[in-house]
């Protein structure tokens, strides 16, 4: 019996703009015990195959840390004989060619796991397993593909004679990306005319997906952790399959308990208008979790001295000190004149403008400011943040 576990998606070293070093390091500590958790379950089941379909760094330049961390999960799987093969991701390969090497080629160089590289031919690694012949490949995404790439089209896949044949690939696939999906895809007809591969084993989308492709079995993994709040409804985890030549005699998908994530709505109709703060502040503490990253959402509509009612300084900073993160989304607030409705020359409507708030807030702060020394901190402080905005909505 073949055993095999496949993980994608696991993206080590991931950045969040808004977090706090500290915050920023204990949520790495968290998706780095989410990868941990599939290198356990390889060691458990005593697998033969750890196949990693690519975005095991979210960048192509990872810390140290992040790397010295990969090393020892690969030389565990090493020492329990577990063989690791895999491609890089569209996350952690250069972004133009020729610049670098995609950081898991590292590994490769310490013969502590087998790397696909190439983009236009598929290699494989051929194994004997219980009398049972498999040959594995993979194929490296290309960094110039378009959306109107046939990602298939013109690449070299010659298989060698084997019981069950396993391709390694990482991109979208035909019926199975989120909507607003706009890079090219794997189209399933591609699929179905490579006959002579069993099972194409794809990482990158974040949501779990197994699809009956004629004759073929494509199975996305998703992602090891939940990363935004977009992918709240996600269920992170991998998959373990267990087959007997190109029968899968077992193939479920395990998955892993990600930390606390949640969004919460509230209507601007539902404010009211004496002290609209206060109830936001009851909202947040009813929801609250010291482990918990909690995004807080208004959506409505609101006339502008309402808006400006709204501490929203004290808001975000009592969402922190009861979340392990929180994020306070104004971008859905319309912001209108007072009986703006009932007047058709009024003003019309406009979302929230992020650095003007921002500048509101320190000048807040500013007139609240003691001496020269705090002016001079809260000036900084405004800098930087309206800096990492700007990098961030880039």
């Amino acid at each position: 019996m073949i055993r095999i576990v496949f993980t994608a998606d696991n993206h080590l070293n991931r950045y969040y703009a808004k977090m706090t070093r500290d915050q920023l390091r204990e949520r790495r500590k968290r998706i780095r015990q989410a990868f941990r958790a599939t290198v356990d379950f390889a060691i458990q089941q005593r697998a033969h195959f750890f196949l990693h379909g690519g975005d095991l760094f979210d960048n192509s330049d990872p810390s140290p840390i992040e790397l010295a961390y990969a090393a020892r999960e690969f030389k565990r799987l090493q020492e329990h004989n577990v063989r690791v093969l895999a491609i890089s991701g569209n996350h952690d390969m250069p972004r133009y060619l020729g610049e670098s090497a995609t950081p898991i080629r590292i590994y490769q160089e310490l013969d502590a796991l087998r790397v696909f590289n190439k983009r236009a031919q598929v290699e494989f690694e051929t194994f004997e397993i219980d009398g049972a012949r498999i040959a594995i490949g993979g194929l490296a995404p290309d960094p110039r593909a378009t959306a109107e790439t046939d990602l298939l089209d013109g690449v070299e896949i010659n298989p060698p004679d084997a019981d069950v044949k396993i391709l390694l690939l990482h991109g979208g696939v035909e019926d199975a990306v989120p909507p607003g999906f706009d890079d090219a895809v794997y189209k399933k007809s591609a699929i179905a005319a490579l006959k002579q591969i069993d099972y194409f084993l794809v990482g990158d989308i974040h949501a779990d997906k197994k699809l009956n492709v004629e004759h073929a079995t494509v199975l996305i993994p998703g992602a090891t952790e939940r990363l935004t709040f977009g992918e709240l409804k996600n269920e992170p985890g991998f998959y373990y399959l267990e087959l007997e030549g190109k029968i899968p005699r077992k193939l479920r998908r395990e998955t892993i308990a990600p930390q606390a994530m949640r969004r919460h709505e509230i209507r601007c109709g539902n404010l009211p208008a004496d002290d609209p703060t206060e109830y936001i502040f009851q909202e947040i503490r009813a929801i609250s979790d010291p482990d918990q990253l909690l995004q807080l959402r208004l959506e409505g509509i609101l006339d502008r001295d309402a808006y400006h009612k709204i501490k929203f300084f004290d808001l975000w900073r009592l969402g922190n000190e009861l979340n392990f993160y929180f994020d306070l989304d104004k971008s859905q607030i319309e912001i209108r004149a007072r009986d703006a409705d009932a007047d058709s020359n009024a003003a019309p409507a406009e979302h929230v403008d992020v650095e003007r708030e921002l500048a509101r807030v320190a000048d807040e702060l500013l007139a609240q400011a003691q001496d020269d020394d705090a002016r001079l901190t809260i000036q900084e402080a405004h800098a930087r943040i309206v800096n990492l905005y700007r990098r961030a909505s880039v």
